[in-house]
């Protein structure tokens, strides 16, 4: 489930998946979040050939299924069988890949160790002779033996031979020994030890008053002490379980069992979590909105897209940088298949605009690249749509008003020496732009420009895309190009599909985005009521915007997104 419910999604890491018969809902869930989250290998390790996710592990090209066998295919209830075939496979594993493997030596000695184990009773009983029915098992262990006490905890609650609590020596000694000041008489002390912490757990029990207690010692703890450790670890368990009356085999369960167990609740959710639903999860995350959302990210990401494929759109408005030309490389023109794309939707009658943080640069390139019939039809807003034109117009020739509130902004930025050494500002009379790479410091850069006035008196704001901050006017935003295509359509309720790269809570394009028809094609932000994209991190810039120009359809009624074409989750 933390796995299912991660916002992270590794895309270069192996994924390993351990499960008896893989055939439970949740092992199910496990292996189609990976295959939807593009893991490098997913590699299932089971008993059954026949479970339902090895099945589908073994239909699939980026899969391998490992089935290993056991010594009686019906295993007990703490899958006792199947957990010691995946143990002894990943020992002969660990030995292939030592310096120099130990072979047939490491088989003979783990089934010596093996069959060692079986009399554990003789050794085993005196450990916890004075662990009785009732008491409260506190597991104190070296941290190299984790896994044997993850074992003896686990498998206490889930036959119900006693509750148990895990902890390292110095774990407990910080808080978790209070139980034993306060209940001395109903608890009892099992201490898993290496060579190294012997000591420690000698003082531990010197200083604890006179409670039950035992000790079993793992070496130094290596892979191959260890495994022996969980096998001699299933014997104590069913020397207390004898003590209690309880067979670990058969603990006995309630009525309910099987309907929690079999509950595909969480399968079901793997499937609703696609990439969009996953990236907007993780900027909720990211961001942490002091006001929280009540709403379930799934539900509200499945109605946005409903809506966004039952709108029917008037006009098109994009981002430049980082959407339509790639931020690493955005002097170069656009590609010349986005652009046919483009040319294709305004033969159908769609209005479309740009609105990019960029001044003149951004028409010039355009106009090469369109041909002249269409530059009367594309609206620019240049200087995030502080001035907006139509593409035939000249913005060099046509220059917008000096803002003064821009210019005191200008003067005191460089009398503050915000800049890298040699950096000239670039100065704009509505905007001014800063690349990123030319502040020594960008948070510092950011914390410093709060101090003037300008920006302190709300008379201009700070906006970030992914390679510069945007100063400019407090009254301008992107949405003014939104609102200025709206007019352009005669209809004062058409709808807009808004789309860009930088949605997060200071980006350029946050306004834009919160529209209620704006995609991201890179971040988004942390409300459920705004920026949301479609193929998360998986496709981003020009790639992701050319996918859904393609799947648009225009017609008389305006413009569709063919939702099917999109392939969101393919």
């Amino acid at each position: 489930m933390e796995y299912v419910l991660s916002a992270d999604d590794w895309p270069d890491c192996e994924v390993w998946l351990f499960s008896a018969g893989a055939s439970n809902p949740d092992i199910a869930a496990a292996f189609e979040t990976a295959v939807r989250m593009k893991a490098a290998m997913i590699r299932l390790v089971t008993t059954r050939v026949d479970g339902k996710t090895a099945l589908a592990a073994a239909a699939n090209d980026r899969s391998v299924v490992y089935v290993v066998p056991v010594s009686d295919p019906k295993d007990g209830f703490i899958a006792t069988h199947s957990m010691t075939a995946m143990i002894t496979a990943l020992l002969y594993a660990s030995d292939q890949l030592s310096e120099k493997p130990a072979e047939s030596e490491l088989v003979r000695t783990f089934e010596e160790a093996a069959r060692l184990s079986l009399s554990l009773r003789t050794k085993g009983e005196p450990v916890v002779k004075d662990f009785k029915r009732g008491d409260t098992m506190i597991l104190v262990h070296d941290p190299q033996a984790r896994a044997v006490a993850t074992l003896l905890e686990t498998s206490l609650w889930e036959t119900g031979i006693a509750p148990a609590q895990r902890a390292d020596f110095r774990n407990f000694a910080h808080g978790r020994h209070v139980w034993a000041a306060k209940y001395p008489d109903s608890m009892f002390v099992l201490a898993v030890t290496t060579t190294e912490s012997r000591s420690i757990s000698a003082a531990l029990f010197d200083a604890l008053p006179s409670i039950g207690h035992g000790t079993t010692d793992v070496g130094h703890g290596g892979r191959f002490q260890i495994a022996v450790a969980i096998l001699d670890g299933l014997r104590f368990i069913e020397v207390l379980g004898e003590i209690t009356g309880i067979d670990p085999g058969r603990p006995g369960r309630g009525p309910f069992a099987e309907a929690i167990y079999d509950h595909d609740g969480l399968e079901t959710l793997a499937r609703r979590l696609t990439h969009g639903i996953r990236h907007k999860l993780k900027a909720v995350l990211r961001h942490d909105p002091i006001v929280q959302e009540s709403h379930s990210v799934c539900l509200m990401g499945e109605k946005r897209l409903s809506d966004f494929a039952n709108a029917r759109f008037q006009g098109l408005v994009l981002d430049y940088d980082g959407t339509i030309v790639p931020t690493d490389n955005r002097r170069a023109p656009p590609e010349k298949n986005l652009v046919e794309q483009l040319q294709r939707l305004m033969d159908g009658g769609l209005l479309i605009a740009i609105a990019t943080g960029r001044g003149g640069s951004a028409g010039e390139t355009l106009r090469a690249v369109l041909p002249a019939q269409y530059h009367p039809q594309v609206v620019i807003g240049y200087y995030n749509g502080g001035h907006i034109r139509t593409l035939d117009i000249d913005i060099d020739v046509d220059q917008p008003e000096q803002n003064p509130d821009i210019l005191e902004v200008a003067d005191w930025i460089e009398a503050h020496s915000l800049l890298a050494p040699g950096v000239p500002l670039k100065r704009s009379r509505v905007q001014l732009m800063v690349n990123h790479e030319d502040v020594p410091d960008n948070v510092g850069f950011l914390k410093s420009l709060q101090s003037c006035p300008a920006v302190t008196a709300g008379k201009v704001k700070v906006l970030s895309s992914h390679h510069s901050f945007d100063i400019l006017p407090n009254a301008t935003t992107k949405n003014l190009v939104v609102d200025f295509l709206t007019q352009m359509t005669g209809k004062p309720n058409a709808s807009v599909l808004a789309i860009g790269d930088s949605g997060s809570p200071i980006g350029n394009d946050f306004d834009l985005l919160s529209i209620e028809h704006g995609i991201s094609v890179d971040s988004v932000c942390g409300n459920l009521h705004r920026s949301w994209s479609l193929f998360g991190n998986r496709t981003t810039g020009p790639k992701a915007l050319l996918r859904i120009l393609e799947a648009i359809d225009v017609s008389e009624a305006g413009a569709e997104v063919n939702l099917e074409a999109l392939e969101l989750d393919s």
